[in-house]
């Protein structure tokens, strides 16, 4: 149900400038361990790599103890402990190059409060637009989740079996610091290991849901030799940097694929579906 507590915060904007450098796009590349040259000035990136844009830049005073933005300011202040990026629903209408100025705007569509077997959920969810010249060339619906549940690692479900393409995946703390950095996220449970173990009640450090999702966008179109119109993920359990994972997919119709990432007891960590050009 909705949140009447936090009706003030619904429809509310911001708008950050950002430019996609030849820097940060160099690293992003790396980062992601993606092969061939980086694109150069003026040539199109990859579909998901608009998250390393328009995020907000806060002072460190101005920080919650999670190294978010503290809650009150844009993001309603929910005072549930922990807080996930539960998902995300993008569509790209024209690709973003290298040098771009990009402008992205934020407004918070909704925010609903739901009750479940594990306790209390607040949903809030997240308009982004990208826009370059004012010509739209994405949009993102965010979707994040705060909850003061334990974090989900057991074996509980079935294993679940990979599709018609899989590839392996080990990532470890480097990876996900300079992820963090590219896409200024300061959340600590992502590098700062004491947090994420004893705060947050994580085994190691959690590997973020975007940094799978763009795996995800870029084995896809790796797979099918497709380029993407729209993707979607939603993350179903957390998994971390002390083990490996799996991307995995086959075709689910002429334009379109399913996706998943397993961890590495077989458990769905991640759906996400993808839509082709």
């Amino acid at each position: 149900m909705n949140s009447p507590e936090y009706a003030s915060w619904i429809n509310k904007k911001e708008i950050y400038v950002d430019q996609l450098t030849e820097v940060n796009i160099n690293r992003l590349h790396y980062t992601l361990n993606i092969s061939g040259n980086p694109p150069s000035l003026g040539e199109p990136v990859f579909p998901m790599a608009l998250l390393i844009l328009g995020e907000p830049s806060v002072r460190p005073d101005e920080l919650g103890e999670d190294g978010h933005p503290a809650r009150g300011g844009f993001m309603p202040p929910v005072p549930l402990k922990r807080r996930m990026f539960a998902g995300g629903d993008y569509e790209f209408f024209q690709p973003l190059n290298v040098g771009d100025k990009v402008y992205v705007s934020w407004k918070i569509t909704d925010i609903t409060r739901k009750t479940g077997s594990s306790g209390e959920l607040v949903f809030v969810d997240i308009l982004r637009e990208f826009k370059v010249n004012q010509q739209l060339c994405a949009t993102e619906n965010r979707h994040i989740v705060y909850t003061d549940s334990k974090p989900k690692t057991g074996q509980t479900d079935e294993a679940e079996m990979p599709g018609e393409w899989t590839e392996k995946i080990k990532t470890n703390a480097v990876q996900l610091f300079r992820y963090s950095a590219l896409t200024f996220n300061g959340h600590r449970i992502h590098y700062d290991r004491k947090y994420a173990t004893e705060v947050e009640g994580y085994p190691g450090l959690v590997v973020h849901g975007p940094l799978m999702a763009t795996m995800l966008s870029l084995f896809a179109e790796q797979q099918s030799g497709r380029k993407l119109r729209k993707f979607s993920f939603r993350g179903k359990r957390p998994v971390f940097d002390l083990d490996g994972f799996t991307l995995t997919g086959s075709f689910s119709g002429k334009d379109s694929a399913e996706l998943r990432v397993l961890d590495h007891q077989s458990q769905l960590s991640m759906s996400a579906e993808a839509e082709f050009l």
